[in-house]
């Protein structure tokens, strides 16, 4: 919107009066605007609660996604009776087809909340894990290795920076079990571009920063190095975690901040070995010299 009188954009809507107002110089551009809102005032979030007449917003997470009602107790002086009718509808809540879902879902929510996986993650997870049992890929697979891989792709869409090592650690499967897992998701997955990863591997360098204690600037050319070689196409089949903690392991020597390699990766959970080969890789790749 723009002034008609002096053609500036800086516009305000009085919400007393109903009328929108040029505050650079002071026309008024609209008058007795409808107010959208809500007919009653709350000044705490334990008011607005109370008043507000909907229901909670549609979520993937429940089975039914949210759309369901519920028996109040009201005022009736039968409680017995109010009480059964409360498990009857509980039990025709989840049908028969729903069941296996539900426990999906349910795991999934759990599992999500001890990662401390923010809500959007979870409803990604939570949409993946439909689709996946639509199409009846989650036969004969353990259920938590399963879910598991779930959020794992899930953080990966999502730019959350969680790597294989630490979902199994938390998990306690091997890598080939939760492999096969994560094939099956991708199959599913890639059929839809809303679950398509979008994670670079720069995402895993302010965490791995963090960890170490390392000074901030490390972070920053660490991330330049990086971001470079994926542009440049270098990162191809590499894991994410490892690379990130080679570009940090040589910018910290580069710039007398040096970390071992053993110290980054008993902080990591992952092997010398692996840094060291993404290590020379980034080396050969631009031909820098270190000198220790």
């Amino acid at each position: 919107m723009k002034c008609p009188n002096c053609g500036s954009e800086s516009i305000t809507l009085d919400l007393n009066k109903g009328t929108y107002i040029c505050t650079n110089c002071g026309y008024v551009i609209d008058e007795f605007v409808i107010d959208q809102g809500p007919e009653w005032r709350a000044y705490t979030e334990q008011d607005r609660l109370e008043r507000e007449r909907t229901g909670s917003p549609i979520t993937a997470k429940v089975h039914d996604f949210g759309i369901t009602t519920t028996i109040g107790y009201s005022r009736s002086s039968n409680k017995t009776k109010i009480e059964k009718l409360r498990a009857i509808q509980n039990k025709l809540r989840v049908s028969p087809k729903d069941r296996k879902l539900v426990t999906y879902l349910s795991v999934l929510n759990n599992e999500a909340a001890k990662l401390n996986l923010p809500e959007y993650v979870k409803e990604t997870a939570s949409l993946l894990i439909r689709k996946i049992i639509d199409e009846g890929k989650a036969k004969r697979i353990d259920i938590y290795t399963l879910i598991a891989a779930v959020l794992y792709y899930s953080c990966q869409v999502n730019k959350i920076p969680k790597s294989l090592q630490e979902i199994k650690n938390n998990y306690g499967i091997s890598s080939s079990e939760l492999w096969k897992a994560l094939e099956r998701v991708q199959k599913v997955a890639k059929s839809s571009l809303e679950f398509k990863p979008n994670i670079k591997p720069t995402e895993f360098i302010p965490k791995i920063v963090e960890k170490l204690n390392l000074p901030p600037y490390i972070s920053t050319k660490a991330s330049e190095l990086v971001d470079l070689m994926h542009k440049n196409g270098l990162t191809s089949g590499k894991g994410y975690t490892a690379l990130a903690a080679a570009s940090v392991y040589l910018v910290s020597t580069l710039m007398d901040a040096k970390k071992t390699q053993k110290d980054i990766a008993n902080a990591l959970n992952i092997t010398e070995v692996t840094i060291r080969n993404r290590y020379k890789e980034i080396i050969s790749n631009f031909e820098i010299e270190v000198k220790l």
